[in-house]
């Protein structure tokens, strides 16, 4: 398949771009029974620290509307329910104009895998990359280079050695080229994380010069954005890949990371109706085919509510468990 140009990643036929989905996670806040005054403040100061914050606030605005006629209104705002049918009923119907659930190239991408799925392929150059669920990506090979083309979910590849072909997997926001063997990638909705298996791995973020690019060693790990490189982790290697045997294992990790890789073994969204739900922490190690016990223990050990529905989980604060914010963590 022909592969996108660097001006298309933003394109806004394809998919809800994050700021969108940010203001779309403002709405829910706003009808969901909260502090509708506080979260109104909050959601102004938002939407006035940047021009694009209020753009994205307006594109938000009229995608609510589509559904805002048929919502029961109240005078403390609809039940939670209500509102999670709601943003069900859109992520259903705009999942393929809209790309809610990813860019539409993902679903006609020449590899990809379901929720839940896990997929081993061989490329025509003898590489192999083993595909987690949600998974989706694109071949473009050349004379002159090998490149992946990835747009959502996680992959492992182990790069068959080529010295006038140099091998790299390309995201939205910039690239990662072998300058060894194995490597892990993964897709998340606000950035893209490179951990590296075996020898060394090249990452460069999209908008920046190729000065700026970090070669990483094995066991170490960077999340990149368009416009920025993060810090370089250290990280335990088996643990990162453990999702290849049928295992998620969380060591500290943000809830936010944890429910982005939920999401990639389960159908459907799951949304914060508080983006500070996405910093607690959490640790344990879980089973890739049963998404529901994991989303029990993230209940039974953070002070979160989730609502459950078809295609849709919502992750809201519990009030009565609210000064334990902070903390909290689960080792089923």
């Amino acid at each position: 398949m022909t592969p996108p140009t660097p001006d298309d990643r933003a394109s806004p036929d394809d998919a809800l771009d994050p700021l969108t989905e940010q203001a779309l996670e403002w709405q829910v806040r706003l009808h969901s029974g909260e502090d509708h005054a506080a979260v109104a403040r909050a959601f102004e100061a938002w939407q006035h620290e940047d021009p694009a914050n209020r753009q994205a606030a307006a594109r938000a605005g009229e995608l609510w509307k589509l559904l805002g006629g048929a919502l029961p209104r109240r005078r403390r705002g609809p039940p939670m329910a209500v509102i999670a049918l709601a943003m069900c009923g859109l992520a259903v119907g705009g999942s393929f104009a809209g790309g809610f659930f990813g860019p539409p190239r993902a679903w006609i991408a020449d590899q990809r895998t379901s929720p839940g799925e896990r997929r081993h392929v061989v490329l025509s150059d003898g590489t192999h990359v083993e595909l987690d669920g949600g998974t989706s990506f694109d071949i473009a090979f050349t004379a002159r280079r090998r490149q992946v083309i990835l747009y959502t979910g996680q992959i492992y590849v182990v790069v068959q050695p080529d010295a006038t072909r140099p091998f790299e997997v390309r995201m939205e926001d910039g690239t990662a080229r072998a300058l060894g063997t194995a490597f892990d990638v993964r897709r998340d909705r606000t950035a893209s994380t490179v951990m590296v298996a075996e020898h060394v791995v090249r990452v460069k973020a999209a908008d920046l010069p190729d000065a700026t690019a970090v070669d990483l060693e094995v066991g170490q790990e960077v999340s990149v954005t368009a416009n920025k490189i993060g810090e370089v982790r250290r990280v335990d290697v088996r643990t990162r890949t453990a999702w290849r045997q049928g295992r998620l294992v969380f060591d500290g990790r943000p809830l936010g990371e944890v429910a982005a890789a939920i999401a990639r073994h389960r159908s459907g969204r799951i949304v914060f109706t508080d983006p500070a739900l996405e910093a607690l922490r959490v640790t344990g190690s879980f089973s890739t085919t049963d998404s529901e016990r994991m989303l029990d223990a993230i209940e039974a050990a953070l002070p979160v509510r989730l609502l459950r529905l078809p295609l849709l989980t919502v992750i809201r604060p519990d009030p009565a468990r609210r000064d334990g914010r902070e903390g909290g963590s689960q080792r089923p």
